[in-house]
């Protein structure tokens, strides 16, 4: 008799008492105690169990002539039911139950896991009793499977089927090797769906494409997104390093972020509520660029204003990851955190800023979000030039620039004055540099008295260092700076300037009028200081005074050398009026009268 026949009548066959004989045997239920009530209990299982085997048996018999199906209901597999009755395995069991104890779907991690265990025994039996065992747990189950386990298990399937049209009841270990590498390649199907876009894009993986991808892969509700869709995210990101972005990272780090806490509390998924708070997190660090907002961090640390090449340094570090958001992401940024601190800003910050936002317009204009190498150059060297000056001070300077002839001490502590007054710290540093510059250049325009206010300029500021000059200190400055005069009468001074921000020759009728005005203030010095500091100007500007005004400068001298000779500083009331007259009269004389003549 075979296993077969046996085992079908010994199922078949009624049992030798019946439960009401079972009972006047042993007592009823509720009489029986201890090793009785134990053994009757044991026995009613048996009774269920031989049951529930006939119905198997029945199950199988009715499915002899299909095959196991998992993915699609239309697609048949190679693997056949045996025609005899076959037990199950109580390893492979086992490991099943450990999948009943779970709740919610099963991935195809899981599934390979379980194969894995239940046919770790090595008995031969991984393509028949095992198989069977976990197949029909699988067929019974299949609501609960990913798309992904059912792949598995039609993996199972394939390899048994071999191993069944061999007559073996057993997989090679080499076939099993490879049935295993394979489960363990089936992965998450959604989230390799969403790589495979972000392959197909090609080029650097922006944050905002990350968080897309990670948010379309774990959208599926497999109650994967911290298991396999995590595993198959970081399997990509490993492969793809060179490809992420600093933004891409950040967002990487957020979904391990909340991947691990899912973990932690034994999940391999998220809720709807974690998951719409982790795809938030993530689209907020995905619209940041990290390296530009790690720059401006950086400028968050500086006490004080921010120099032009504090933020020419900013924006070169920012923009340096070739993301292609230089006029994107980046520029965004810098704009948001520039209008945040406008305050710390100095003139040449903004100048810098301007830059940047001038190069970034022209490649938005031809529709790019970032800048190319020969582009990002040309920037970074612009930017440089600018920042490396010093706006208020190259103001100073170019108002020097606008006058005309030689600069006088005065002139140049006016302009260092107004140059080192932005009080954005750089008066020994950008501000000194900017002032040497325009002296190198101007040489020749200086006068010995300007040359001195330079000097006593490098010497405060070599005393003070690189941090500026307090305001004591540049007090003491402007005032050894305030005795290199070079006129030394205010009055007079001030109307000389007049003509040195005159453009062109110097007239007779211009210099009288700066002559009158410049000794009009009745204070005794028209032969004294006054005249002193017209002659002096009148030798700095010999070159630019007309014909007339040289003859202006020679009356002036007539009569101030006559009032010298009497001892005098001052020029009489009387004589300084017929000065003036004589000297218009030089520029505007009189029509000459006709002469005629006898016949």
């Amino acid at each position: 008799m075979t296993i077969k026949t046996t085992t079908t009548a010994t199922l078949n066959s009624r049992p030798a008492i019946s439960n009401a004989q079972q009972d006047r045997l042993m007592g009823a239920p509720a009489k029986l105690q201890g090793k009785e009530a134990a053994l009757l209990h044991s026995l009613k299982d048996m009774k269920s169990q031989l049951s529930g085997l006939k119905a198997e048996i029945k199950e199988l018999k009715a499915g002899q002539n299909k095959a196991d199906q998992f993915v699609d209901s239309d697609k048949k597999f190679c693997v056949q039911p045996r025609s005899n009755w076959m037990p199950k395995d109580v390893g492979a069991l086992v490991e099943l139950n450990k999948l009943n104890q779970t709740s919610g779907p099963i991935s195809a991690e899981q599934m390979a896991d379980t194969i894995d265990r239940a046919t770790s025994d090595l008995d031969g039996q991984a393509a028949s009793t095992e198989y069977r065992t976990v197949a029909d747990w699988a067929m019974n189950n299949r609501e609960r499977l990913t798309p992904e386990a059912k792949q598995v298990m039609d993996i199972y399937s394939k390899y048994a089927a071999l191993s069944q049209a061999r007559g073996e009841s057993g997989i090679p270990q080499d076939d099993f090797k490879k049935m295993l590498g394979e489960m363990r390649d089936v992965g998450d199907a959604s989230a390799k769906k969403a790589l495979a876009n972000l392959d197909r894009k090609g080029g650097t993986v922006s944050g905002e494409d990350m968080a897309k991808a990670i948010t379309a892969g774990t959208a599926d509700h497999d109650g994967q997104a911290a298991g396999a869709e995590a595993k198959e995210f970081e399997k990509w990101a490993a492969k793809n390093e060179s490809r992420l972005s600093p933004e891409a990272k950040e967002v990487l780090d957020v979904y391990r972020k909340h991947t691990k806490a899912a973990q932690a509390k034994g999940q391999t998924g998220l809720t709807d509520k974690e998951a719409a708070v982790m795809n938030a997190e993530m689209k907020k660090a995905g619209a940041v660029d990290v390296s530009a907002r790690k720059a401006t961090e950086s400028l968050d640390q500086k006490k004080g204003p921010i120099s032009g090449q504090d933020m020419a340094k900013a924006i070169q570090k920012g923009t340096a990851d070739l993301d292609g958001q230089a006029a994107g992401a980046e520029l965004k940024e810098f704009e948001r955190w520039a209008a945040k601190n406008q305050s710390k800003l100095s003139p040449e910050a903004k100048e810098v800023l301007d830059v940047y936002r001038k190069h970034t317009k022209a490649a938005q204009a031809k529709g790019q979000t970032g800048l190319t190498a020969k582009e990002t150059a040309v920037m970074n060297a612009e930017m440089r030039k600018v920042g490396a000056g010093d706006v208020s001070a190259r103001k100073a300077t170019a108002a020097l620039d606008k006058e005309q002839g030689p600069i006088s001490g005065e002139d140049l502590t006016q302009a260092i004055r107004d140059g080192i007054s932005d009080t954005d710290a750089h008066s020994t540093t950008s501000e000194l540099k900017e002032f040497e510059k325009w002296a190198a250049k101007n040489e020749s325009r200086l006068t010995p008295e300007a040359k001195e206010v330079l000097k006593a300029y490098q010497s405060a500021a070599k005393k003070a260092g690189p941090d500026g000059l307090t305001q004591k200190e540049a007090d003491a400055m402007f005032k050894k700076m305030d005795g290199f005069k070079t006129f030394r009468d205010d009055s007079m001074r001030a109307a000389l300037e007049g003509l040195d921000g005159k453009s062109g020759k110097i007239n007779g009728k211009d210099l009288t009028a700066a002559i009158e005005k410049g000794a009009a203030d009745l204070d005794g010095q028209a032969a004294g200081l006054e005249f002193t500091d017209t002659m002096k100007w009148a030798r700095q500007n010999y070159d630019r005074l007309t014909p007339d005004a040289k003859k202006v400068v020679d009356t002036y001298e007539k009569y101030a050398t006559r009032a010298q000779a009497k001892g005098s500083t001052g020029i009489d009331q009387n004589d300084f009026n017929k000065m003036l007259k004589e000297m218009k009269l030089i520029s505007n004389p009189p029509p000459a009268r006709p002469v005629y003549f006898a016949a």
